[in-house]
Order: C-alpha cells, then structure tokens, then sequence
C-alpha cells in the first residue's frame, strides 16, 4: 500500500537531481564556428574598416570620451624585453593639452600605488590552456589563444588578447602622461578602462532606408521576407538649439548582420524607422566607414535611458507584486516595446519620488537577460529560461546633446567564454546592449533595474572615507580579470556552482566581508563610531550594517558559507595563514555542494528578484527598465522571461526550490539545541496526554531484533522522511525566503490541516490497519501537536532532515514502547471513553 508513495518520493527527488545535472551541460556542438568569427567577415566589422582620419561635423558627432583608443596586445618577445602589465594603445581621442599624441602608438601601463599593486598581483598569473579550454574551443567558443603559454599575464593584457585580433576599443576618464628620457611617451592608469563601441555619437531620428541606394547596399539575407531592405538610411540630427530633430539630414550606414548559428540575427535595420522605442530618437555610435559614410557600430534608443518614468507604483505591497509578477509578465506579447516603471515604498506623490533621482547620483544596477522563442528561438532545458546576470553601477548625468538628465549604464560583466566575443569586463552600456555585431539589445529582453538607497552612498568617519559601491566595483574587477584568463587554464565556463550570477554574487559577499573587516581594521573608525553614536551618518551607517547581515542571509543560507568563497575571502584580506604575500590564489570548486549551498544566487531571475525584494524592504527605490527585443524586426523570434526552475510549471519551479534548500543544509549546533528542547516540550506535553486519556501505556513490541532493526530504518523513510517533504517542506516557503506573515502563517494553517486530514483518508484508503486509530479525536491531538513541533523546528533551521528525525524519534517510540505496535496489530484498540466524552 506504500509503494505509491515511494513512487513519488523518488520521481520528485530524480527531477530535482536530473534538473541539476542537465540545466548547465554544455550542448554538443563540436566544430561549430564561433559566431564571432562569422560576423567578423562583415567588412563593417573589421577594425581596418575605418580609418584613422575622420572628418565629422563636431556640431552633431561627439567623440566617445576624452582618453580613447584601441588596445593592441604586445608580442611575447615585447614582454619579455619590458616586464609588467602593459600594452599598446592606438590613441584616437585625447586632452586638447596631449592633442599631440593622438594618432600614436603608445605604451598604455599602471600607476604605482599600494592598491594597483595589490590588484595586480591578485590576477595577474600564467595562462596555460587545459584539456577543458580546447573543448571549449571545439564547441564554439571564443578563447583567448594569443594569451595561450604567456607568463605572468596582467588585466591589461588580458583585455587586450582577449580577442584573435586587436578590436577592443576603450576609453577613460583620466591618465598620467609620462614620457621618460628619450623614449616615447607612456600612458598610465589608475584604474581599469572601459570598453566601448564606435569613436563617436550622434542622436538623430531616423527617417528610413535612402532613396535611391545602390545594389551593393542591399543585403542579401536579412530577417523576414526579401527583398532586404538597404543598410544605408537616411536620418535627421538633432538640434540642440531648437530642441527638436529639425537639424541636417544624412544618409548613414546601420548595417545588417550575418546569419550566426542556430539561424537567427544579432541585429538588423529592417523597420527600425517605426520602431516604437525609437519614436523619440537614437544614440548612433561608430566612425566614418573607407566610403566616409558614418557607420553604425551601436544603436541606443533615447526614450530607454530618459529620466521619465512610464509608471509608478508606490507603497511595498504593490512593489513587491510589481517584482514578483507584473516585471515579466506577458513578455512575449510585449515584443518590441519597452516599458520604464519607477517603484517608490516611501512616497505616494509622483513628483517628490522622481525628485530623489538628481544629475551626479551614482547608484547600484542589476542586469538580467532573457530568452530566446520564437520558430528560431533556443533549446529551452525542463522549462528553465536561465538568463544571464550581472551588476553595474549607473550614473544620473545631462546629456550633452539635449540637456536632459539621463541614465548612464557601465556594465561589470562577469561573462564567461563565448560564442559572440563578449568580454568579461567594464564596459558602456552601448557596447554590452546595443552592439550590432553582439550586443543583445534587439534579440533578448532585458530587465536593468538602478536601485536608490541612502545608505550605499559613501561615509566619511572624520575623514576615514568607506565606499559600498567602491568595494563592489573593486571585487567585481577582480573577477572579471580572473574571468577573462580562466583562473589561468585559459576556460571560464558556466555551471552551477560557478557562472555569471554565482561569481558576481560572490564579488558582493567579498565586498560586504571587506567593508566589514575594514571597519575592523580601523581604530580610527571605531573611535569615531562611538564618539559619535546618535549621529546621522553612524545611524546611516547602523542600516547599511542591517542590509549588509541580510544580504548575507541571501549569499550564505542558515549562516553556511561556501568553503571556496571563504578561502577568497581569507586571500583578499590578506588572512590566508598559507599565503602570506597574497600571490594568484583564488579558489573555485565547480562542485554540486557548492551550487546547492549558494542555490539562492543559481539562477539569474530569481537571484534578481531576490535582491531586488531585500532593496525594496530596505526602503529602496527602484527603477526598472524593461526592453522586449527593441530595434529592427524580426519577425522569426519572440522574446522570452527568464525564470527559475521548470519555469514554465511555476509550482514545480518553487517546489524544487526550496526541496534544494532543505536537503542541502545539515543542521546546526543551535539547530540542535533547538530540537533538543522541543523532544522535550513534546515529549511532556504528548506523555502527559496520552497517558490521561489511555492511548499511551508501557509495551514494547515482539518483533525480533532483525524484525526491529528493519522496521526501525523502514520508519525513517515513511513515514518520517516522506511526510515531512511533502507537508512542511513542499507546503511552506523556506525560512530564508522573504516571506510575509499573513501568506506564511496561511500556509503554516493549511499543512496543519492537510496533515491531519491526510491520516483518517490514509487509513480509509491505503492502511485499514489504521483505521481504528487514525480516527481518535486524542490520536488526532498528538498528531497535530507534532505538526506545530515540527513545523518550529523546520522554520528554525531550514533542514528536512531534522524534522524528519523527530518526526521519526516520535513514532518509533511510540511503536515500540508506548503500545502503537500492539494497536495496530491488534487492529482493536481499547475505547478511549474518557476523551472521547471529553471532545463530545
């Protein structure tokens, strides 16, 4: 009669387990050529394309930025006549103080200061391809093979080899010119340049294709029907002056993409003109072209990074429903729109909430991507659209074309290899998104959401100066610099212990432990800390400290840390005891363990809606932006949410949840001490009863001890083990979810009642032995007593396997010394008139 039961017991457990083991196996895809490598056939895409000589109308183009120029990696020959991280830079835009140099090709190396030399010597480290690497390459991906057999390999070097060839264009903000005795000048950096895409920008409307284009601006294959329409368009530049897109036309090119596997386009300028996004004009960035035709390279749409709200919602209730349901909801149907909503849970008035965002604010990003759908959509693996996730860290500037205040996006990308020649690293929003050769602005639907919150903003301590946002740049620049080399095997790959959102989270544990043990670090701090206890900034600071404790429930579950995320930890403070000097000693066990204890920060989605929960609770505003594959059409795919587990089943996605979490951790010290003190609540209470009302009386059972032992590890699984996955684990949301009380404590009510329903149907159903049992109000009292003990102790420690000890503890006890063996053997148990009058 129980073997339906353990029918279910094991398929559930074997969707879990099956779940985890193909969600990140990588596809067989072997001799597949890597897409960057097909798009890169496209002359536009090729860095000799254009030339170093623009002449632009400084009017309408903008250059990118005031230090700007092209990576070039240097031979081994080179490094080892000159050691260090350094590599050349083909310099297109500078100072109008160092006019002089642009154009030149110069050494691009480090400042020297405690911190940078500290930096370097955390990733700089030998790359060796391993077996791993060249499989990698066999299925596609893009691997950094100039890099393959370098010595000591730097960050620099690493973004500059990161490619076949030298197409990495970057920009920073500030440098030092030096130009030693005789030799030709150097640049050096303080931090690490960001990539972009395109030497200039322009906003302009655009009209549509050019009148008249030449055959040889018509693409052959291109998305939908042919004819293609020409990448040659003619648009119309802003004007700054009157405000309005009434300045010169011109005719530029947007060039249509090659086909790339599995048949579908990163971009393409069919319909752009009647895009909805673009109704309020785009952001072209790229060069004149050989032809001395404007190039795209990137497309923004402006109305996506407008300070200008298409709605808000206020209060928490709404906000969380906002996260939790309406973020995502309906995306197909949304295709080639985008949406901005801004979540407010402190304010009701529209104004004085969009009045918190001022130019100069720098803020907290998350990024997250969808899917794919569509008739050349991806394999979608048991209904989980995982995405992708990183942070950034988004800036309220004017924009210097039309005055308006605006969103600027730079991306931290933590990116593993890949097929598109995407590089883990900082870089614009324009060449992340908007890239036409790879960027996934027009193919996947995006969710950036910028969180406001006082508290992440920096302190001064009478001079001390601590950064939240300082030291998460700092670790995830770590990280993507480990990335980009492969921990020095040449291969950064995805899985469930180790990918985009698991390794940026662990970039944000690193950086809450650092913050904290800089504090500790700090008589200084200290000393100002208590000399100024009721002031604003400690009181600010107080909250940052609570937000920080429940991000860390988030990252490290019931309070267990991964072991590899410790040992980084220990190396970046300087507190590994076996590395004194702090040399390259990151850690990464890409193990199932690891996965399932950071199974909070597995999956992209639900990794975001997490955080973006915990910001709101902490009285965060949100600001979602919320694109759905926007830009030129193409009708053959449909974007898809990202989701958690089986997410196209929304109940088996949150049932294997928080099965993960309760099989994973093993019970605590405090856990124990926990049940411990409930045995001996429910033991008085239960005995007390039992004995008074006559269903309790001293008998062992006759079995043999062979008999005995069998029952005793039977009873274990069912009923122990099996009833309490499906009534306390299945039924209630984990303990370290963000729950609310009333939903909670509704779901705490309804397995009291399943559970006690569940034993009177059993009987009648599957175990007749039951049935003069499982009838009796007292029997009924004892069972319901055990529901509530060992729902405390699940919501305690959050482990299955402790409920379902006690669970197991009280019915073998019973059984076999309290008399439940001789009932149900008798199967004519005495009638217990006392409390049944009693009930009555």
């Amino acid at each position: 009669m129980k073997q339906w039961r353990w029918i279910v017991l094991v398929a559930i457990a074997a969707l879990v387990v099956i779940s985890l083991a193909t969600l990140f196996q990588p596809q067989e895809t072997s001799g597949r050529i890597p897409d960057y490598q097909i798009s890169s056939q496209l002359p536009a895409n090729q860095v000799d394309y254009y030339p170093l000589q623009q002449n632009l109308d400084e009017a309408y183009y903008r250059p990118l930025g005031e230090w700007l120029g092209r990576l070039i990696l240097p031979t081994v020959e080179e490094t080892k006549a000159s050691t260090g991280d350094w590599v050349w830079l083909e310099l297109y835009q500078a100072p109008s103080i160092q006019e002089g140099l642009v154009g030149q090709k110069l050494r691009l190396t480090w400042q020297s200061n405690a911190d940078l030399d500290r930096y370097l010597k955390l990733v700089t480290t030998d790359v060796n391809f391993t077996p791993a690497a060249l499989k990698s390459e066999q299925a596609g991906n893009l691997l950094p093979n100039r890099l393959n057999g370098r010595s000591q390999v730097g960050p620099l070097q690493s973004l500059a080899g990161a490619r076949p060839v030298d197409d990495v264009l970057v920009r920073f903000d500030q440098a030092q010119v030096n130009v030693p005795l005789g030799n030709q000048a150097e640049i050096k950096l303080a931090t690490m340049p960001k990539m972009v895409t395109g030497r200039y920008q322009a906003l302009v409307k655009i009209i549509g294709p050019a009148p008249n284009a030449p055959a040889n601006a018509i693409p052959q294959d291109c998305p939908g029907t042919k004819p293609c329409p020409a990448d040659l368009m003619l648009v119309q530049h802003y004007n700054p002056g009157s405000k309005e897109f009434d300045g010169p036309q011109e005719t530029i090119r947007i060039p249509q993409q090659p086909r790339l596997n599995g048949d579908r386009f990163m971009s393409t300028p069919r319909d752009l003109a009647s895009s909805p996004v673009g109704q309020a004009g785009w952001y072209v960035y790229g060069a004149q072209g050989k032809d001395g035709i404007f190039t795209v390279q990137s497309l923004k749409p402006r109305s996506l990074v407008q300070l200008q709200p298409d709605e808000q919602i206020f209060r928490l209730g709404p906000g969380r429903d906002y996260i939790n349901h309406q973020n995502w909801q309906n995306t197909p149907a949304r295709k080639g729109t985008a949406q901005k909503v801004l979540v407010d849970p402190r304010s009701d008035s529209p104004a004085v909430a969009l009045g918190q965002w001022q130019e100069g604010d720098r803020l907290l990003g998350m990024h997250l991507f969808g899917g794919i759908g569509g008739k050349l959509g991806e394999k979608i693996m048991l209904g989980t659209v995982t995405g992708h996730f990183s942070f950034s860290l988004p800036k309220v500037i004017r924009d210097p074309f039309t005055e308006e205040l605006q969103w600027e996006i730079p991306y931290y990308q933590v990116y593993a290899h890949n097929p598109q020649g995407i590089i883990a690293g900082s870089q614009t929003w324009e060449n992340y998104a908007g890239n036409l050769q790879r960027g996934w602005i027009q193919s996947r639907p995006f969710a950036d959401v910028v969180v406001k919150l006082d508290v992440l903003e920096d302190y001064n301590f009478g001079g001390s100066v601590l950064s939240p946002l300082d030291e998460l740049q700092k670790q995830l620049q770590i990280m993507m610099a480990r990335y980009r080399t492969g921990d020095g095997t040449g291969y950064a790959g995805v899985s469930p212990a180790a990918s985009c959102v698991q390794d940026s989270n662990q970039a944000l544990y690193l950086a809450i432990v650092g913050l904290q043990q800089k504090v500790q670090n700090s008589p200084e701090i200290i000393t100002w800390l208590a000399q100024h206890a009721n002031s604003p900034e400690n009181q600010r600071f107080q909250r940052l400290q609570q937000l920080g404790d429940r991000l860390l429930t988030m990252l490290k579950p019931r309070g267990v840390t991964r072991e590899d995320w410790q040992n980084n930890a220990a190396t970046l403070a300087g507190l590994d005891p076996d590395n004194p000097t702090n040399q390259y000693d990151f850690i990464q066990e890409n193990t199932l363990a690891n996965a399932l204890l950071s199974w909070q920060s597995m999956l992209p989605r639900l990794n975001q809606d997490i955080l973006n929960q915990i910001f709101l609770e902490q009285g965060a505003q949100l600001w979602f932006m919320r694109p759905n594959q926007v830009g030129g059409s193409m009708p053959e795919i449909l974007p898809l949410a990202p989701t958690g587990i089986f997410g196209d089943v929304p109940v088996l996605s949150a049932l294997a949840r928080r099965i993960l979490a309760a099989t994973v951790f093993l019970p605590r010290p405090q856990d124990w001490q926990f049940f411990g003190i409930a045995v001996v609540v429910y033991g008085a209470i239960a005995m007390t009863l039992g004995f008074k009302f006559g269903f309790l009386q001293w008998q062992w059972w006759g079995q043999s001890l062979g008999g005995s032992v069998k029952s005793i590890v039977g009873l274990f699984f069912l009923p122990a083990l099996g009833e309490e996955l499906v009534f306390r684990v299945m039924l209630l949301p984990y303990p370290t979810e963000l729950n609310l009380f009333w939903p909670t404590l509704g779901a705490m009510v309804l397995s009291l009642v399943l559970f006690l329903v569940y034993h009177p149907l059993n009987a009648l159903l599957f175990y007749p032995r039951g049935r003069n049992i499982f009838f009796q109000p007292i029997f009924l009292s004892l069972t319901g007593l055990l529901a509530i003990a060992t729902t405390a102790i699940y919501w305690h420690s959050g482990s299955l396997w402790l409920i379902a000890i006690f669970h197991w503890l009280v019915v073998t006890v019973w059984l076999m010394a309290l008399g439940g063996y001789g009932k149900l053997a008798d199967n004519a148990p005495k009638k217990l008139k006392k409390f049944n009058n009693s009930v009555a």
